[in-house]
């Protein structure tokens, strides 16, 4: 009885969605017939004469003539320059003054604010007053450039590589897949100051193991010092590369679903393994989008609330911030000191990110 009742209800069920079908289809077609074709024969018989005599009295038909003239490169490239139109305007109005407000800050003796005067610069600006305090009198700020510039350098290729793993599985037919490429890109929109700050706070961007020294233990005993320092560092930082790698991930993964089947179809045929088809097939032709994720990588990871030098800048650039701070006096060193230390951030992404392209650069030479 109960087979006979599912029975019944789906073919009732389909019988009424067909006639919603039905209904809907002609429902369109009158509208159709009814009013989008006498408009359409309005518009013809009545706007395109009058636009077309505004578009001879304007010029614009000798203009379109011209441009269809155009090659299609010239044409492509025009298009892209309209797009980025926008973003130039903005560079020119909004971004170069403030980069040359910076470059004069971090180039100044001091600047400081005078009540009801406003923000002031003193001393010659071109002495490179800040540079010389941060590399000559302030060892630990040194200190801690370098650990920025080592961690950097570690935390940047590790993301890439495991986004291109994880890419690569994403990319292969498999249940749900959907749901995990969200899940990995659900980092990228909670990605923030304060909710990474209460990761870092909470402990929750390391592995226990590695917070208690039993992995570094262990790898001491096998492994040289350098080797251990380095996957120590890897694994301490396991959460955070989990926590970077969406849009790389998604990155790598467009670009693997633009690759011609027919290519790994041949390169089977031909008797090629799976390892000799990532090496010789997908990842050169991965190789452009390895310099985009490098970019992206190193800018989003250096700019982090956690960073030592973004630390030290954003503690160093209250409004009374002056020269008086000392080794032993921790009063803040002043904007000028901060905007000279963003400088030097600046020029560290810039090492990293000319380094590691480099070697890929380098690397795929053999595939040219």
């Amino acid at each position: 009885m109960k087979r006979l009742l599912a029975k019944l209800y789906a073919v009732t069920l389909s019988r009424l969605v067909a006639k919603i079908k039905a209904f809907v289809k002609a429902s369109w077609r009158s509208v159709v017939v009814g009013v989008i074709e006498p408009l359409r024969a309005w518009r013809i018989k009545t706007i395109d004469p009058v636009l077309g005599k505004i578009a001879r009295a304007l010029g614009l038909k000798a203009v379109g003539r011209f441009v269809r003239k155009i090659p299609q490169k010239w044409k492509n490239m025009l298009y892209g320059y309209l797009f980025v139109l926008p973003w130039l305007f903005g560079l020119g109005l909004i971004g170069v003054p403030l980069l040359a407000k910076s470059i004069r800050m971090a180039l100044s003796d001091k600047y400081y604010f005078i009540t009801g005067v406003g923000w002031r610069i003193t001393g010659d600006w071109f002495d490179f007053t800040q540079f010389k305090r941060i590399f000559g009198d302030e060892p630990w700020h040194l200190e801690q450039i370098a650990a920025t510039l080592k961690d950097i350098s570690l935390v940047v290729p590790l993301v890439v590589v495991f986004a291109l793993i994880l890419g690569m599985m994403l990319n292969q037919k498999l249940k749900g897949r959907a749901i995990f490429r969200t899940i990995f890109f659900i980092p990228v929109i909670l990605l923030s100051g304060n909710m990474l700050a209460n990761f870092s706070n909470n402990g929750l961007l390391t592995v226990p193991a590695i917070a208690n020294g039993t992995i570094s233990r262990l790898l001491s005993d096998y492994f040289p010092a350098f080797f251990a320092t380095i996957v120590v560092t890897a694994f301490e930082k396991i959460v955070l590369i989990l926590w970077l790698s969406g849009v790389q991930i998604l990155i790598f993964l467009a670009g693997l679903q633009k690759m011609d089947k027919s290519i790994y179809e041949a390169a089977e045929i031909d008797g090629a393994s799976m390892w000799e088809t990532f090496w010789k097939i997908t990842l050169p032709a991965l190789i452009p989008l390895m310099y985009i994720n490098i970019i992206y990588t190193t800018v989003i990871y250096a700019n982090l609330s956690n960073n030592a030098i973004v630390s030290i800048i954003n503690v160093n650039s209250s409004e009374q911030g002056s020269l008086s701070g000392t080794l032993t006096d921790e009063v803040n060193f002043g904007r000028a000191y901060s905007a000279a230390l963003s400088w030097v951030l600046f020029a560290i992404e810039l090492f990293v990110i000319g380094a590691y392209s480099g070697i890929i650069k380098l690397a795929s030479r053999r595939y040219d």
